[in-house]
């Protein structure tokens, strides 16, 4: 962690050196931005650090508003938003902006991504750009950066579950996102798709008995305080895109915009630093809540991943299966 945390710091010191001139006499822009998850999570993180490292860079120029907590609509909502222009900016999981940009559901199939190193080489280099480069003239949005990395796990009200037997005895939420759905149906549960901003509820009043999550999103948004079993199965990846509507980028200099992916790697350093220290620290702090935790064998759950794979490939034709492969060769 010491090794890593050096790095960190030597490559936000170089990239806060970056000399940009001019600024000063820009015309003044607010940037509206939006997120979904309560302000201490490493959403937060990213966002309030992109915000404060934006205003710097562009010598205060831009100034960034952040909105937290659903306050600019669900996930979905928001990138409706940033097509239509009325929202500047969002950070929401890569399953929500799907169903509007379909390569994305690329970095939601089952065990697609094997690890975190695995999640950085995909995202950071050629193939992220080979998944998302078209975005801006096909949807009108720009991905800047893949903020962090967290596996999702599944939690649930009734039981621990030790194996795809006891997975299969319950209900369970996934995000309105068919291969989410097509995940769990392969799993042997019958799916109940349901927006993130009523997951919460929906696990409270017993609608559901369970979904997943990443264990700090199950803290921050306090699904434990009701689903006590959590069983470590890390079947899908969540990568939050950081999302520009085009709009927004076209009111930029040349020179701002640059500024804008800058200050968005700074906050993917701080928020994927966020993430990867502060997860251990969450599950002891879910234990000590009284959550029960399992490891079950994830080896029949891949087994049956590999049909949505299958599946996936013939359905959305070759271009994906090229993609695919690409993903895949990256998990050296």
């Amino acid at each position: 962690m010491r090794t890593y945390s050096r790095a960190l710091t030597t490559a936000l010191i170089a990239i806060s050196f970056v000399v940009f001139t001019g600024s000063a006499s820009a015309k003044k822009i607010t940037m509206n931005i939006g997120y979904s998850v309560a302000e201490g999570h490493p959403y937060g993180t990213f966002m309030n650090t992109f915000a404060e490292r934006f205003t710097t860079l562009s010598c205060g120029t831009i100034k960034v508003r952040v909105h937290c907590c659903h306050k600019m609509g669900s996930e979905q909502e928001q990138f409706k938003k940033l097509q239509l222009g009325t929202l500047d900016g969002t950070l929401i999981a890569q399953n929500n902006a799907g169903p509007f940009y379909p390569k994305l559901d690329l970095l939601v199939l089952p065990y697609m991504i094997q690890n975190y190193d695995h999640a950085v080489r995909v995202s950071d280099g050629p193939v992220g750009q080979m998944i998302w480069g078209d975005m801006p003239k096909e949807v009108g949005v720009h991905l800047i950066e893949m903020s962090l990395f967290s596996f999702r796990h599944i939690y649930n009200t009734k039981m621990p579950i030790n194996n795809l037997d006891d997975f299969k005895k319950m209900k369970y939420r996934v995000p309105k996102n068919v291969v989410m759905v097509d995940t769990y149906t392969a799993f042997g549960s019958d799916p109940v798709p349901i927006a993130w901003s009523e997951a919460l509820t929906a696990t409270q009043t017993g609608t559901v008995d369970g979904g997943d999550l990443p264990l700090d999103v199950i803290y921050s948004q306090k699904f434990h305080d009701v689903a006590k079993n959590i069983a470590m199965t890390g079947h899908f990846v969540l990568s939050p895109p950081f999302f520009v509507s085009d709009k927004f980028m076209k009111k930029l200099t040349d020179e701002q915009q640059q500024q804008l992916r800058t200050a968005a790697k700074i906050g993917a350093a701080a928020a994927r630093l966020h993430t990867n220290y502060g997860m251990a620290l969450v599950q002891k702090k879910l234990e000590a809540a009284g959550v029960t935790f399992t490891e079950p064998d994830t080896g029949p759950w891949i087994e049956k991943a590999k049909s949505v794979h299958k599946a996936f490939a013939e359905k959305r034709g070759p271009e994906y299966v090229k993609l695919m492969d690409a993903i895949a060769a990256e998990a050296r």
